[in-house]
């Protein structure tokens, strides 16, 4: 076969799936097709020297398509997750560079709006997810980023532990100051803490709850942006 090259949106889409996912399985990865393919009309063949769909403006010798394996090895991630947010972001008209999508049964084209359909070929693209380009000149070459590294991970159970233990301690604190805020400016006592402290049957119910509720607010648009910093945290460390 004729010396061809890979269409740089999708080495880059590769590259990603690789930052992403490391330690992926590359048994069902590839590029240009086998035997099978050079028979047929596919994106998998080069498009100088084998039967394409379309022929693109240049005169290089390049495969439209790339087949990447499911197992990604990444707790709370699946190829399912990257599919669906390639396809947000192709309907949105933010990813213009996919031709087509196939997945599990199930192709996706830009020709249609990238509405869901049963795929019914002969291989069901269940053990790798199929992902054809476009053949515009502009878009073929375009190294811009995938995102991927915006892909939403599924928390595991110990994250999920770790993030609640963490809020339980934010909420405890932030209960605590306020409740020994207004303790101690119903009393007089502004150093006196809930913490073991003896609430004397003169504080007064009113005062405390005037300034109670606006403060706790305050605490839970706090505690909302430290769950948000602490999602951050663990996608962080899963990359590190």
């Amino acid at each position: 076969m004729a010396s061809w090259i890979l269409v740089p949106c999708l080495v880059k889409l590769r590259s990603e799936f690789n930052a992403i996912a490391p330690s992926r399985d590359k048994a069902s990865d590839g590029s240009v097709g086998d035997a099978a393919h050079q028979d047929s009309q596919s994106d998998h063949n080069p498009d100088e020297t084998g039967n394409v769909p379309i022929r693109d403006a240049d005169r290089v010798n390049e495969v439209h398509a790339i087949d990447v394996d499911v197992n990604l090895r990444v707790p709370g991630l699946s190829m399912e997750n990257v599919v669906q947010f390639l396809l947000t972001r192709c309907r949105s008209g933010a990813e213009k560079r996919l031709r087509y999508i196939i997945y599990n049964r199930r192709i996706w084209s830009a020709s249609n709006g990238w509405r869901q359909q049963n795929y019914t070929g002969s291989n069901p693209h269940d053990h790798h997810a199929h992902f054809s380009s476009s053949y515009t000149s502009a878009h073929e070459a375009s190294t811009a980023s995938w995102h991927l590294e915006d892909v939403p991970v599924a928390l595991t159970a110990d994250d999920k532990k770790w993030i609640s233990a963490e809020i339980a301690k934010q909420v405890k604190a932030q209960v605590d100051d306020i409740w020994a805020f207004n303790v101690g400016k119903a009393t007089g006592s502004a150093s006196q803490r809930a913490d073991g402290a003896l609430v004397t049957a003169n504080i007064r119910a009113g005062a405390i709850a005037n300034d109670y509720l606006p403060k706790l607010r305050d605490a839970v648009e706090q505690l909302s942006q430290q769950v948000a910093d602490l999602s951050d945290q663990v996608m962080a460390s899963r990359s590190s």
